[in-house]
């Protein structure tokens, strides 16, 4: 899941709220890795050789007692130079149930069939040092929510030396079809690592409000996370309680890269 608690206290009612939230992604993504131990690259402007294309494919489900959905899709990442890539993603929504999870653009209606609807976005994913990303991502949806839709992924590696090293990573997005920004945070530690597969323990959650929602709604809880290092397979599971009482999330995520 894409972290930081702090960063979600500065939640806000309006649109202004997520570009502060992005501003202070970009300001982390240039300042965090101060504090690791990695240098920066030295070759910032030069052309990728050869440039390679990733691809990863996810699907996430999400639910608690009032609100139900899953996700699908795929990421594209052309690369450019050693700070930067193109990112294009394009992801299929499903609401089952309710109109006020963390992931939904919808404002709340009384109605309480499926909806669906598809999200494309594309934008840039910065790396100014080694183990850190900043995603920025403009995009709009189709289908039963049509209105565009602004995000920013940050995640950072700390301790990439040792024999734990820790990751802290979140998200901020804001929907114009409701008008709600949401914010994802997760803070991770690499508990094992063999040659097969990687074991992360942390915990992780959510908040969002603005827009259609009356009140701030949050959760949080522990998670685990297993990634197969020869399939390029990611798994994560994480359960807590928050506004909706108990709820639960699973990802799955399977990476491949290319050269051209």
């Amino acid at each position: 899941m894409f972290n930081a608690v702090a960063l979600a206290k500065l939640l806000p009612k309006s649109k202004t709220s997520c570009w502060l939230g992005i501003a202070i992604l970009t300001f982390l993504g240039l300042i965090a890795p101060l504090a690791s131990d990695r240098p920066a690259y030295s070759d910032s402007f030069e052309l990728v050789t050869p440039p390679h294309v990733g691809v990863t494919l996810f699907a996430i489900g999400y639910g608690n007692e009032k609100y139900g959905s899953t996700q699908e899709g795929f990421q594209l990442e052309q690369s450019v130079n050693s700070i930067s890539s193109l990112v294009g993603r394009a992801a299929a929504f499903q609401i089952l149930k309710g109109t006020i999870g963390y992931d939904s653009p919808l404002p709340p209606v009384p109605r309480s069939a499926t909806r669906d609807f598809g999200l494309f976005q594309g934008g840039v994913d910065i790396t100014p040092f080694q183990g850190t990303s900043l995603v920025l991502l403009g995009g709009e949806d189709v289908g039963d929510s049509d209105a565009p839709v602004i995000e920013g992924d940050f995640s950072n590696w700390f301790g990439i030396h040792t024999i734990h090293p820790s990751n802290i990573s979140f998200t901020c997005s804001h929907y114009y079809e409701n008008g709600v920004t949401s914010s994802t945070y997760d803070v991770r530690t690499m508990a094992m690592s063999t040659a097969n597969f990687i074991l992360l323990l942390g915990g992780g959650g959510a908040i969002w409000g603005g827009g259609s929602l009356a009140s701030v709604e949050a959760h949080g809880g522990p998670e685990i996370g297993i990634f197969l290092r020869q399939h390029h397979l990611s798994i994560e599971v994480q359960a807590g309680y928050g506004s909706a009482h108990t709820y639960g999330v699973v990802s799955v995520s399977r990476q491949f890269n290319f050269e051209e």
